[in-house]
């Protein structure tokens, strides 16, 4: 009698009408050039967590400045998709960029507030809803729309960059603190500009 096994459900980077789920090269792009829509800084802070991390919105909002590694350049992520033992439990580091650690300290005051009593506050005390339509701001800026125009199309976008760029998958599954690497996998089904980049490849070699 055949036992009954979990059904994995793979992850599309396309809706069943075809509709691209994640932000192109040049979307990116301008993801980033429209935060200045966003007057207050930690407003943009916020959002360029969720570019250059590709984290989840309630992954960000949970960090605090003990999360911040200044020196090594990185942020730990709780991984708060995780089932069982591991859940809540499972923690991540990614690294950022030179200039947004800078930011970072700048618009936050990590190295301060981590030596001090407010070390485990939030650095965005905003809710889920609130960090939405923040990052929807920034996609009307950019002229982005559709269903790829939230926190999960920057998600599915760094993990297509990130894909084209050669990174190995073994490190886009633990940055993005997925369960298997058929999760990553997903991230070299990729359309257009993607495409082109990986062909570009051999065609080189022809």
């Amino acid at each position: 009698m055949a036992q009954n096994r979990p059904s994995f459900r793979r992850l599309s980077l396309f809706t069943h009408t075809g509709e691209r789920k994640y932000l192109n090269g040049t979307e990116r792009v301008r993801f980033l050039d429209a935060l200045p829509v966003l007057s207050n800084p930690k407003d943009r802070t916020f959002c360029e967590m969720l570019y250059w991390t590709g984290c989840r919105p309630s992954e960000a909002l949970a960090l605090t400045a003990t999360h911040i590694d200044l020196d090594e350049k990185l942020v730990i992520l709780r991984s708060l998709k995780k089932r069982g033992d591991q859940k809540g439990r499972h923690f991540r580091p990614v690294p950022l960029p030179d200039a947004f650690i800078q930011r970072l300290e700048r618009v936050h005051n990590i190295r301060a507030v981590q030596n001090g009593s407010r070390r485990g506050k939030a650095l965005w005390s905003i809710s889920r809803t609130t960090a939405w339509h923040r990052v929807r701001t920034v996609m009307r800026a950019a002229k982005i729309t559709g269903i790829k125009a939230c926190g999960r199309g920057l998600r599915h976008a760094y993990g297509v960059h990130a894909a084209t760029h050669d990174v190995p998958e073994t490190r886009i599954k633990k940055w993005l603190g997925h369960e298997s690497l058929e999760t990553t996998e997903v991230y070299l089904d990729m359309a257009g500009p993607e495409d082109r980049k990986i062909a570009a490849r051999m065609w080189g070699k022809a």
